[in-house]
Parts: C-alpha cells; structure tokens; sequence
C-alpha cells in the first residue's frame, strides 16, 4: 500500500465509510476517537485470531484514521516513511514540537486490547504534551 499526502485521507474516508454502514459516525473531530475506540472494543478478540495480513489491514486504515484526526484537529503534518507503518505526524511548536506515532498506536491497541490503549487517552497525552511546548 502507497502510503503519501494524495492517498492517505483516501485510504482513512475508507474506514469513516465503512463505520457509517454500521450507524457510526466518525467525523475527524476529537470524539470521534472514542466511537473509533468502541468499534475496536467490540472485536478486541477477534483481532487476536485474525491472520497478520488482515490485522495489518485494520492497523493501516485505522492509523490513517487517527493520523488524519491529529492532522485535522491540532494541525499536524504528516512524514511518510517507505514503510506506510513507521509514517508518524509531527505537530510542529517552535521547540520542534511532537511526533506521533498513529500505526504504532494502533499495533499496541490491538496487541493488548483497550485498557491502557485507549485512543481518546492517546490524543489527550498529545495535548498535554503540547502545553508543556512554546507555541
């Protein structure tokens, strides 16, 4: 998968669509992190049993997904690597600013489940992180 700034909304529309088929709205705002978070909560078993190839699927469409919030919301900027899963978004602030990680994210989240991966926890470390930061 060719991961870059043409495809990568593509491929996270793809997911936003595939939630409203199932009445769920995701909207690139903040809280649509917890409907994401509900979704990936009601298959945290399943994902164990699925081949690697079709959790990588999951990881990648769902790492758009979040990616695109960060990007969207605290207007962060994507930096693609050749491997679509070591891509990361940097929120830039004058020290530099954060980088963040959305594919890593989503790997853990389905490795060991929602307890202590929740995504709206993730992007509100990433906002306490960015107070800390000189704009």
């Amino acid at each position: 998968m060719r991961l870059d700034h043409e495809t990568v909304g593509l491929y996270a529309e793809t997911l936003v669509r595939q939630a409203a088929a199932s009445n769920l709205l995701l909207d690139y705002s903040q809280a649509s992190l917890g409907t994401l978070d509900g979704l990936l909560a009601g298959s945290d078993e399943h994902y164990a049993l699925l081949p690697d190839a079709q959790r990588e699927l999951v990881i990648f469409y769902a790492g758009c997904y979040v990616g695109e919030v960060i990007v969207r919301t605290l207007d962060g900027l994507w930096q693609f690597a050749p491997a679509w899963h070591e891509s990361t978004v940097v929120v830039p602030r004058a020290s530099g600013g954060v980088e963040v990680r959305p594919f890593e994210k989503l790997s853990r989240r389905l490795a060991e489940g929602e307890s202590s991966n929740r995504l709206t926890e993730y992007l509100q470390g990433i906002l306490e992180l960015l107070q800390e930061l000189p704009v």
